[in-house]
């Protein structure tokens, strides 16, 4: 619930203005939150309030942070970065740190996500025993099915297009019923990865691990225990770059297909 201390509120509006649902309003007593609207718990009027006045359940609305400044040219060095992104599949042994990638996870809190729902959790796994119980029970299904035949032709050269030879696994999952898990999943996924990699930490995404997570009984067996009616949504191969130096920026032969309407 949102709280206003009216001690220190001037009044301003600019908390009413910038709500995406309208839930606040001027009143004879200062301004208030309208009965009946739901708060999203976005805290824009927390950002944009001059004197730090509002609270959520008790807590700031704002990080006790000061505001970042974006240097002139910035512009260059993020497009820099999401040229430079690359698809890791092989990887050191060297683990990655869990701070490192707790980092990344918890900055995806600030991606955009439908109505601020942020259903997106994470599983992630680091010991290479279950990895392999996860791959033999991958290919017993692919062998029995007749799904995704290449994973176990490529398997056979000794190609792992399923995890590589990441140190690291990362599941995300998410709530079926969340307005918009996939889309939300995929977009805190791109805000981690973007931070990874400016780490030095290599990255794939794993559309077949993500499948077979949701497929593979056995697997489903193996991991903790989703809640009811959740889901993977994506998943990520996560290590340090081994015997993968890109020099070039390769090229995409599928650019942006644009309508101005």
């Amino acid at each position: 619930m949102i709280k206003i201390n009216r001690d220190v509120c001037i009044e301003c509006m600019t908390c009413v203005t910038v709500c995406p649902f309208t839930v606040l309003e001027e009143s004879g007593e200062g301004i208030r939150k309208i009965e009946g609207k739901k708060c999203i718990g976005c805290m824009h009027c927390g950002a944009v309030c001059p004197t730090e006045a509002i609270t959520y359940d008790g807590k700031p609305s704002i990080v006790d942070d000061e505001l970042p400044v974006i240097r002139e040219g910035f512009y260059k060095d993020l497009r820099n970065h999401i040229l430079k992104r690359r698809s890791y599949r092989h990887f050191s042994e060297e683990q990655v740190p869990r701070s490192v990638i707790k980092e990344a996870l918890e900055l995806a809190a600030w991606a955009p996500s439908a109505k601020n729902q942020h259903p997106t959790k994470w599983m992630i796994i680091e010991s290479q025993d279950v990895m392999e119980k996860m791959m033999d029970f991958i290919l017993e299904y692919v062998q029995s099915t007749g799904v995704s035949m290449e994973i176990a032709s490529e398997m056979e050269i000794g190609n792992n297009v399923v995890m590589g030879t990441a140190t690291s696994l990362l599941l995300a999952y998410a709530s079926d019923n969340a307005i918009s898990p996939e889309t939300d999943t995929a977009i805190a996924m791109t805000t981690a990865e973007l931070y990874l990699q400016a780490k030095g930490v290599g990255t794939c995404w794993a559309g077949y691990l993500k499948r077979m997570a949701n497929n593979v009984p056995k697997i489903k067996e193996l991991l903790p225990e989703l809640p009811e009616n959740h889901s993977f949504y994506g998943a990520f191969m996560i290590g340090y770059p081994e015997d993968e130096e890109y020099l070039h920026i390769p090229q995409r032969f599928k650019r942006a297909d644009i309508e101005w309407v």
